[in-house]
């Protein structure tokens, strides 16, 4: 039988920090990174078809806010867009995140794809932690750590298998989604 384990959101959580406000630079070059904003955040997934560069020349980048392979980001701003979750997994290229999105990593607790699943799962209710006026709304950081509760197999080898099982999923809708677009082309 599985032993489950029920923590809020900041007790499984490391590290989790705002973005950067970025020098932008129009040209790609040996001292430019990329940088995610929250029109990048779609779907469960980041996109870089929105990203910036950032030219680091201008602006030193703390380097713990250079993003990971397993690093959960959400949305921290914006209506109708804060409290959207994407996981990062295959970072290709040096790439952060701006003011307007919240990093988070997870503790050794968890298993770092199980995180991810785990806050994507909630996202509904932490899209409803969002305040302020019309057009402004801030994510409120409190609340998302202390109200989001997960729940994890205290075995890591079944939260693998778990958060794989998932993976494995994804990865067969992304497939059907593109067999059906081509057959619809």
């Amino acid at each position: 039988m599985v032993k489950w384990k029920e923590k809020t959101l900041g007790e499984v959580t490391s590290f989790i920090t705002k973005g950067i406000p970025p020098k932008y630079s129009d040209y790609e070059s040996e001292s430019t990174i990329w940088v995610l904003n929250q029109k990048c955040n779609r779907n469960f997934e980041i996109s870089y078809s929105d990203a910036r560069l950032h030219d680091y020349n201008f602006k030193k980048i703390p380097e713990n806010k250079m993003l990971m392979d397993g690093d959960v980001l959400i949305n921290s701003t914006g209506t109708g867009t804060a409290g959207r979750v994407a996981q990062l997994q295959n970072i290709q290229k040096p790439t952060t995140i701006d003011g307007h999105m919240i990093l988070l990593r997870p503790t050794d607790d968890i298993d770092s794809l199980y995180y991810g699943y785990a806050i994507k799962a909630c996202q509904s209710q932490i899209e409803g932690f969002a305040e302020g006026s019309t057009g402004q709304t801030e994510l409120n950081r409190k609340r998302l750590q202390d109200e989001i509760i997960v729940r994890y197999p205290v075995d890591k080898q079944e939260q693998k298998a778990i958060a794989y099982f998932l993976l494995d999923l994804d990865e067969k809708i992304k497939i059907n989604v593109k067999i059906n677009n081509n057959l619809a082309a």
